[in-house]
């Protein structure tokens, strides 16, 4: 009976193993299909995750508005302080965007369309350059640059800086904004989300807690709380420092007499969110630009200017703004950079830095676990040992 069981019990498991392999290759085989799925859930669901990052976004200022609020001697303020300061975050949020829609992204737009319409200058006066350096005695005399920047313009640079090309993306995004129900969805899902958030977290909680014990919750609170406070950082610190770097900016492009000034002002404030390689890019696309424009003196001013404002942003605004650095080694940042830009693009870029940070940290306390659990006990002096 026994042999019976055992060989039975031995069947079933090879039964099993043979299920399991047939439905990991299936999975594998299917997996454009159920990539495809997934992207169809998260599409039906973006509001959900829009008003999700919205809500998180949002919550450090209504969270302090409300303390502010809540101190308030009128009992109907007081008692309605969280609702109170949820509307007034989002009533300035709407503010702020009104703002920029009807005076930045105008000038932006304005901006773009003369850039575009100038590129083709831009690159003959490029090659007029290259060609005369390219020529007998020149410092470029045997290398074929010329033909390599046409392959590059012509192939890549071209046919996206079109003017096709560019009401096609400001068409894009005219669709992604006319989606007037999603965009309510979000917003009233994230407000909903800031005044119930205790509720959220509680009901969160409990279905965690069917899986993990009170230790487990425990640490995973406080994990989640440090990770939190190295993404408000990271986020509120890089998009002030880049808007205040975008301003000076644009001043100085505006008094060196550059090009489409406001939309590479822009540009260099955008930019200059990418930690170290994001200042270099700007400068040189407006010292650049500047230069094929055929504003020889404006480029340099600008370069010195430019110069003279990276040095000030760096041992000056940052310092004050963020006020503590990530603690992540550079060859860790260009690492997060570069796999995050190769993954996600300039989101991948924007948020490798805090994630690999985040990342770091649970190492470190993990490596600091194992080094105390490998740590021998000392006994106390006077006892001896047994």
């Amino acid at each position: 009976m026994k042999e019976y069981l055992k060989g039975f019990t031995r069947l079933v498991s090879l039964f099993l193993l043979g299920v399991a392999l047939i439905a990991v290759y299936k999975t594998f085989d299917n997996m454009n299909i159920i990539v495809s799925f997934i992207g169809r859930i998260f599409t039906i669901l973006s509001p959900f995750v829009i008003g999700l990052g919205l809500a998180f976004l949002l919550f450090a200022p209504s969270n302090r508005l409300e303390t502010l609020v809540a101190r308030s001697k009128f009992g109907f303020i007081s008692r309605n302080s969280r609702v109170i300061s949820v509307l007034l975050v989002y009533l300035i949020l709407l503010i702020i965007l009104s703002l920029l829609l009807t005076f930045a992204l105008p000038a932006v737009v304005k901006g773009l369309v003369d850039f575009v319409s100038s590129l083709p200058n831009y690159y003959k006066q490029l090659m007029t350059y290259l060609n005369t350096f390219a020529q007998d005695g020149g410092i470029l005399q045997g290398f074929n640059i010329s033909d390599t920047i046409e392959n590059i313009y012509t192939s890549y640079v071209q046919p996206r800086l079109s003017s096709d090309a560019v009401i096609s993306y400001f068409k894009g995004i005219m669709n992604f904004t006319s989606s007037l129900l999603g965009v309510f969805m979000a917003f009233i899902i994230s407000i909903y989300m800031l005044i119930s958030r205790e509720s959220l977290i509680r009901t969160g909680k409990l279905i965690l807690g069917i899986f993990l014990n009170d230790n487990q919750m425990s640490k995973l609170s406080h994990y989640t709380h440090r990770s939190c406070e190295i993404l408000y950082s990271y986020f509120y610190s890089q998009v002030l420092d880049g808007i205040i770097v975008g301003i000076l900016m644009t001043i100085g492009l505006v008094i060196f007499r550059a090009p489409n000034a406001p939309l590479i002002g822009f540009l260099i404030g955008l930019l200059n969110m990418i930690p170290y390689f994001g200042a270099i890019i700007g400068g040189c696309i407006a010292v650049g630009i500047t230069f094929l424009s055929g504003n020889l003196y404006g480029a340099i001013f600008i370069a010195i200017y430019i110069i003279v404002m990276q040095q000030i942003d760096a041992n000056l605004i940052q310092p004050r703004i963020v006020g503590h650095t990530l603690g992540v080694r550079p060859i860790y940042v260009l690492l997060a950079i570069t796999l995050g830009g190769g993954l996600f693009g300039f989101w991948g870029i924007f948020l490798g830095v805090p994630v690999i940070a985040i990342f770091q940290m649970l190492l470190r306390d993990y490596l600091n676990y194992r080094h105390r659990l490998k740590k021998p006990t000392i006994p106390p002096s006077g006892c001896s040992s047994p």
